[in-house]
């Protein structure tokens, strides 16, 4: 199973600053965007809701991961090791519910589907054989340019 690195590099938590900024800034925004769209309001105006608020603080949460990653690595270490006890439960679930609809409901659709075609050509032909007559192109300059 999934287990937590106790004991993460520098990279692996500078790496976790520049995710963090990433990961909250793309939260941050599509929260934002969502609420001034349904608020009618301009896209940078301000009116204290708390999607904006929300907003807010999940871009200051990743912007303080990033700089004290990079400023700090040892004081990182705790909130990595948080972020990830936290997450990798979350994580093995999400993994097995999303591997769980995928077998359970897409893949006998996808059968289901290509049952119906014969995509590999696997029935046999007039004759009884899987021999496909070959019909050969004829020879002008473009198709010896392109041959495939």
């Amino acid at each position: 199973m999934f287990t937590v690195n106790k004991n993460p590099t520098p990279t692996d938590l500078r790496k976790f600053g520049w995710a963090m900024l990433f990961g909250f800034g793309i939260l941050g925004a599509i929260l934002w965007f969502l609420h001034s769209r349904k608020a009618e309001i301009g896209l940078l105006a301000w009116d204290g809701s708390g999607a904006q608020i929300a907003s807010s603080i999940m871009w200051s949460a990743g912007v303080f991961c990033c700089v004290i990653s990079l400023a700090s690595p040892t004081f990182t270490k705790p909130i990595y090791i948080f972020w990830m006890s936290v997450t990798v439960p979350i994580g093995l679930f999400m993994s097995t519910v999303m591997l769980t609809i995928l077998f359970v409901v897409l893949l006998p659709i996808f059968s289901l589907i290509v049952r119906r075609t014969d995509p590999l050509r696997k029935k046999p032909h007039s004759g009884g054989t899987y021999w496909e007559d070959y019909k050969p192109h004829e020879p002008t300059i473009e198709r010896m340019r392109r041959p495939f």
